[in-house]
């Protein structure tokens, strides 16, 4: 049965920095529970892009794959679809608006 939930989080920091944030492969181990091994184009996050990110858990590490199936600079929308351990599949879009000049409301669904 599938769940779709939508949390969202206001983050003290403006929306351009945390959309680069989020769209820098390499900054990805910032905002996640992985670490960046590869990513194929390299560079900033583009559709198509596949990422490869390894993530630890009760001393065992797990394999992550992400695919960037959109990226739309001009609405700060990110989708995935990452492939987790044990055959779990997210398919996740971000987004991300000011709220104010220093705040962003991201989220998550």
């Amino acid at each position: 049965m599938p769940v779709s939930v939508c949390p969202m989080a206001v983050v003290e920091a403006p929306v351009d920095r945390v959309w680069d944030l989020v769209t820098t492969p390499e900054e990805f181990g910032r905002w996640t529970d992985a670490t960046l091994v590869g990513a194929e184009p390299p560079g900033r996050t583009l559709s198509g892009q596949r990422l490869r990110l390894v993530s630890s858990a009760l001393g065992h590490a797990f394999r992550v794959d992400m695919t960037v199936l959109d990226v739309d600079t001009e609405r700060r929308s990110l989708r995935l679809l990452i492939r987790l351990p044990f055959g779990l599949v997210n398919d996740e879009t971000i987004t991300m608006s000011p709220a104010g000049d220093y705040r962003t409301i991201v989220r998550f669904g």
